[in-house]
């Protein structure tokens, strides 16, 4: 009896184990007829060769497939993003699958404005022009804190830190004749209004409790983001800005939703269903190299999703002088490139 039951189940064991290979195949051919019927890719002529270009939030995810695409095409490419251990291991592992020694990381921390001082403090030591911008980097369903700027983080990460960098380095992209800025925003910026933002007080802390409620606050940040590409378009007008809708993307954005087993279906279904970081990546490649894109598009599958949107300008202001106030913007030290001179953060506003 001891040993038919031993039969027994071990046969079981080997049945389980053939069905989750057969599972498993399934999943992978599925996914890969998918990728198939559903691909997109940016065919347009490469215009990045000999380009600078930084891509923040490099590290992975989508980033890291722009800085590959882009260190393939000949670009200077800097990485930036705020895990200092890997850094270098990720531009050398760029270099070398790529041909391309241009490929540098800097360290970059969204999350702190200092961080974001000493970054473009060090970039226009290296560069004399900065070619194109990518503000990829962003967080989502990211536990409830407080930066050290005490600014709550999705916010700062997503947008406040994205506006200190990105008007600390308007003077290095003005010098380029032929510049653009990217911002990789989302179709969450729908889910909200402009009268929301411009209620929301990013330095309260709130515990969002269900998932709508992160979403919720990713799409403050992304509409800010989508207010303020208003602003440079309009500001700097010799600089092209793109806004980027790269679609739902399995990337690690998504580390902070998975929480337990129990969502291992829908984790399997985003598997399945959502673009993967390369297939993201694709709408942002083409806002860096298409020809006859307009400044305030909006894209998405490398196609134009909208024309300029027009937000309303009494928000724009506001938010921007808000923003200003919040970031310390500019101080003495951001128009000397020095971030050593600094003043009182309540010093200068616009």
């Amino acid at each position: 009896g001891e040993r038919r039951r031993l039969a027994q189940e071990a046969l079981t064991a080997y049945l389980v184990c053939a069905f989750c290979r057969v599972v498993d195949a399934g999943v992978m051919l599925l996914k890969r007829w998918l990728q198939l019927t559903n691909s997109i890719a940016c065919r347009c002529q490469n215009r990045v060769r000999e380009k600078v270009v930084i891509v923040t939030g490099s590290s992975s995810g989508i980033g890291h497939s722009t800085a590959l695409d882009l260190a393939r095409k000949g670009a200077t490419v800097y990485l930036a993003f705020r895990k200092h251990k890997i850094g270098e291991a990720v531009a050398e592992n760029l270099r070398s699958s790529t041909g391309n020694r241009s490929v540098y990381f800097l360290h970059l921390d969204l999350t702190d404005f200092s961080s974001i001082r000493s970054f473009v403090h060090e970039f226009s030591k290296r560069e004399q022009r900065l070619d194109a911008l990518v503000n990829n980097a962003a967080v989502f369903h990211h536990p409830p804190a407080l930066t050290g700027d005490q600014i709550e983080v999705t916010y700062q990460t997503n947008y406040l830190g994205v506006f200190l960098l990105t008007q600390l380095l308007l003077k290095d992209v003005q010098r380029s004749p032929a510049s653009r800025i990217v911002f990789v925003s989302s179709a969450a910026h729908k889910l909200v209004s402009e009268q929301d933002l411009l209620h929301y007080d990013p330095r309260e802390l709130s515990k969002p409790t269900t998932f709508a409620d992160h979403v919720r606050s990713y799409g403050l940040s992304k509409l800010a983001i989508h207010l303020f590409a208003q602003y440079i378009v309009e500001t700097a007008p010799g600089v092209l800005v793109v806004l980027v809708d790269p679609g739902n993307v399995w990337t690690p954005i998504y580390r902070h939703s998975w929480q337990s087993w129990s969502e291992i279906l829908t984790r399997l279904k985003c598997f399945l269903f959502m673009k993967s970081a390369q297939e993201g990546a694709q709408s942002t490649i083409h806002a860096l190299n298409a020809p006859d894109i307009k400044s305030g598009q909006y894209i998405s599958s490398c196609l134009e999703v909208e024309g300029t949107q027009s937000y309303d300008t009494t928000a724009v202001q506001r938010l921007i002088a808000h923003s200003a106030q919040l970031t310390a913007f500019p101080r003495h030290s951001d128009t000397t490139n020095d971030p050593s001179q600094t003043r009182n953060k309540t010093d200068n506003f616009l």
